[in-house]
């Protein structure tokens, strides 16, 4: 068992520092709950978007993210709707295990659509973990979800467990807090730094909720990469305020309900801030991840091998067997 515990540590450990880093926190205060989310990640499409309600999934909201997925769009990394339900999305780590009731729940075939129609149709934390607990939330075994509704209640979702908190503040970054000891989260700079941030003092208001973002925020060796994008979710006003690549020092803010009023409608997070330098610099650094060139000569060099693979080993087998017919011929 022992052994098994020093195992899992050292593949946590690995496991949150190769993975995106993402980190968010929630702070309820005087009757008001402000969420701030980090979205960590080597993608170069930031988006926010603005979702209006629909007869079947009344309730409006905007979400941001950066991974399009197809016919879907976008897939969300956070969002808030019309009615303050705030939700974030963290890259996090959970064992396979068998689990009888998650077998007998429907399995989710669109993930975006499944997490998108959450907002749509759910305002408080009861009506989230009713609507979830209807679905074999397994399918996202790489990830761990956290629900804050306008009073401060929250649930995080894993893949096998709901847990269900009210504390006035709250941090989580790539992990599951079911399966992670308090000492191997803390090996996760930003969220030992957010939580001991909270820990001094906290309020809930934009500037100090941009402190807490900045302090938890990444940029890491390599042309600066990390944090994409800064969501700051007033959930009692309905507003957001949007950080780009990093920078606290430029903020574009919106009314959920006016933007609403316009429509579905989506924007393209880069263009609304001045030219970022180390962004630019990121645009311009091909990787498999945003140059389809990159990616075709890769699966076409896979492909050579593979082929030539095939064609040895036929040939293995063909002479092989060429060889025992003239064996027994012989005989």
């Amino acid at each position: 068992m022992k052994c098994l515990k020093v195992l899992f540590s050292l593949f946590f450990v690995f496991s949150i520092s190769i993975g995106n880093a993402c980190s968010m926190y929630k702070i309820t205060k005087n009757g008001k709950t402000f969420v701030g989310c980090n979205h960590d990640a080597w993608l170069t499409t930031p988006q926010i978007w603005f979702e209006i309600g629909t007869e079947n999934s009344p309730y409006g909201t905007v979400f941001t993210g950066s991974r399009f997925d197809g016919e879907n769009g976008y897939a969300p990394q956070s969002g808030m709707n019309e009615h303050g339900l705030v939700f974030s999305r963290l890259a996090s780590y959970h064992p396979k295990i068998e689990n009888s009731i998650m077998d007998s729940r429907t399995k989710i075939t669109n993930p975006t659509f499944y997490l998108k129609d959450i907002l749509h149709k759910c305002k408080t934390i009861a009506e989230v973990k009713a609507y979830i607990e209807k679905y074999d939330q397994s399918l996202f075994i790489e990830d761990v979800f956290i629900y804050i509704d306008k009073s401060g209640d929250y649930i995080v979702v894993e893949p096998y467990k709901i847990i269900e908190g009210n504390d006035p503040t709250y941090v989580l970054a790539n992990f599951c807090p079911s399966i992670t000891s308090e000492d191997d989260a803390r090996r996760i700079e930003r969220y030992k730094k957010g939580s001991d941030f909270l820990k001094i003092n906290y309020e809930a208001n934009l500037d100090f909720c941009r402190s807490v973002s900045d302090t938890m925020h990444v940029c890491r060796d390599k042309i600066g990469d990390g944090t994409l994008i800064t969501s700051i979710f007033d959930s009692t006003k309905g507003t957001v305020n949007i950080y780009f690549y990093h920078d606290y020092n430029h903020t574009v803010q919106y009314n959920l309900k006016d933007e609403l009023a316009k429509g579905n409608h989506i924007l393209k997070v880069d263009d609304l801030f001045p030219k970022n330098e180390e962004f630019e610099k990121l645009i311009q650094f091909k990787t498999p991840k945003n140059s389809n060139a990159i990616r075709m000569f890769l699966l076409l060099i896979g492909l050579f091998f593979l082929a030539n693979s095939l064609y040895f080993l036929i040939n293995y087998f063909r002479t092989r067997k060429q060889k025992n017919t003239i064996g027994l011929n012989y005989f």
